[in-house]
């Protein structure tokens, strides 16, 4: 797909897949903390997390490969390309199962915090972990697949029902009583059904080529010649830093959380995870405004038109700014309503999640574009693995001492002093493709208007709260607050300009999902 609207609808479909995933994450995390004691929680957790890593571990880049040479191949080569793709996840899959089976071997001398019985737990479900790593990997590129195939809605419902039977697959054994093991058979079961599935799903779609397809191949194949098959290196010499990179990422996301699981009690592990979470919606936003216009920022570099570039990168800004500032403060407020809504209960105490949940959430208001897109543009993509080299780094150093001194407050506080310091550090590397010193780099002036009124409505929705409604019920009072919160920073948004009609009109498009409705 080569025009702009059709780059708009496929990034819209990626983004609502993350969407979506991410709230089910969410919504799973919330429904295990309602149903397990907290030493449970903790564990599935732990074995969430692991599953995590060892899946992004392992798939290599060989999932963003998919949209780079389909490009490059005729349609009759895609079949085996994507053949050759799910043999080299097989591969990685068995040694991502293989490196689960160590760690579990390993886990006494790991987790030296935790009690014998919740390492005796982690270490009799872990093996059935690996195995639904080895099933689940060589699917990851199926939805890039169907995307790459102009399968827009197939790709939406892929994600959507995978995504569903997970959440169905844990929360059920939960709920029958069957605890975190039987969560784990769960697993293994929609592992197996996502591998059979995505198997049918994708032949199907490969073997039923749209006729505009066969078209372009055929004249490909009489204007150019049949271009040779995609060997196994030029793939990987292609993917592998894709990979890393997106590993790293992930990494960070959990760096910290490994350091909370290694020197504090599972008591505290519980607590920091549920607190470590930053609002989904909020979070993929500036990633679905950078992949609409990545593109764009590519065809303006290539031209050498900086000024059109820096134009561009200033409104995606600062249409991200609207959305992104005032949703992190309304984050930031109703979070002790909110994690006493989601978690708390005669059982168990979740209060100690609700600072740093605060102060991760504050992180939300430096996300206000995707960093990365512009550096990708200017085809600085070592610059972006270094970034996120240094923000492991910079979380790793930081957050140790500041475990050990203030607890789970000190290690949120060091990922945000982190990511402040990392993202400083990018706007430099950024301001010398653009030949402009940091503080130009984004449009400082727009973003701390809206960031003021951001914090002067959450000032005034904070006292509303401890002082307004102080007998109100968590649920009721969090959905008052936020009915509140929004329309006041519309109208002051308004009266003040800062937001402007044509801001309007593109928030209502953003809402609206046509990419959806149209793909």
């Amino acid at each position: 797909m080569s025009n702009k609207g059709s780059l708009e609808e496929k990034a819209g479909i990626v983004v609502f897949a993350r969407v979506l995933t991410t709230v089910i994450d969410l919504a799973l995390a919330i429904t295990t903390i309602q149903l397990l004691i907290k030493q449970d929680f903790a564990i599935m957790g732990y074995i969430l997390m692991i599953h995590e890593l060892a899946r992004n571990l392992a798939t290599l880049g060989l999932p963003e490969s998919i949209f780079y040479f389909f490009e490059r191949i005729t349609y009759r080569q895609k079949a085996r390309f994507v053949g050759q793709t799910v043999a080299m996840l097989s591969i990685a899959g068995i040694a991502a199962a293989g490196l689960i089976l160590g760690v579990s071997s390993l886990l006494p001398s790991i987790l030296t915090e935790w009690s014998p019985e919740a390492i005796d737990q982690l270490q009799n479900v872990l093996p059935w972990l690996a195995l639904v790593v080895l099933l689940e990997i060589p699917t990851w590129p199926a939805s890039n697949i169907l995307l790459a195939l102009d399968r827009q809605k197939d790709a939406a419902w892929y994600e959507t029902l995978t995504s569903a039977i997970l959440f169905v697959a844990i929360v059920i054994p939960i709920v029958l009583g069957f605890g975190v093991l039987g969560a784990v058979y769960g697993m293994v079961g929609y592992a197996a059904l996502r591998a059979l599935g995505s198997a049918i799903w994708v032949t199907a779609r490969l073997v039923q080529p749209h006729s505009s397809d066969e078209d372009a191949s055929h004249i490909q194949e009489l204007e150019n010649g049949k271009p040779e098959p995609i060997s196994l290196m030029e793939q990987l010499r292609f993917s592998l830093p894709l990979g890393l990179s997106s590993y790293v990422n992930k990494l960070n996301r959990n760096i910290d959380k490994v350091v909370v699981s290694v020197l504090l009690p599972v008591v505290a592990l519980a607590d920091y995870t549920l607190g470590a979470q930053e609002v989904p919606i909020i979070r993929v936003i500036p990633f679905a405004i950078g992949s609409v216009l990545i593109s764009r920022f590519v065809a303006f570099q290539l031209d050498g038109k900086k000024q059109e570039l820096l134009e561009l990168w200033y409104r995606g800004v600062e249409k991200v700014s609207l959305l992104v500032l005032p949703l992190g403060v309304l984050s930031i407020v109703i979070a002790p309503d909110l994690i006493a809504w989601i978690a708390s209960s005669d059982q168990a105490d979740y209060s100690g999640a609700v600072l740093p949940f605060q102060i991760y959430n504050a992180i939300v208001l430096l996300r206000v574009t995707h960093y990365g897109s512009l550096l990708q543009a200017f085809g600085d993509s070592g610059g972006v693995l270094r970034m996120s080299l240094q923000l492991v780094a910079l979380n790793l150093v930081l957050s140790i001492p500041a475990t050990l001194a203030f607890g789970i407050v000190g290690t949120a506080a060091s990922t945000l002093l982190a990511n402040i310091v990392n993202w400083w550090l990018y706007l430099r590397r950024i301001g010398r493709h653009l030949d402009l010193p940091a503080h130009k780099v984004l449009p400082f002036r727009r973003y701390i208007s809206i960031l003021g009124i951001s914090l002067g409505i959450g000032s005034v929705m904070m006292a509303i709260q401890q002082w307004g409604f102080p007998g109100m019920q968590a649920p009721v009072r969090l959905l008052t607050i936020a009915a509140l919160f929004l329309p006041t920073y519309w109208a002051v948004g308004s009266w003040t300009r800062v937001i402007k009609q044509d801001d309007k009109a593109q928030f209502r498009r953003w809402i609206s999902l046509t990419f959806f409705r149209s793909s």
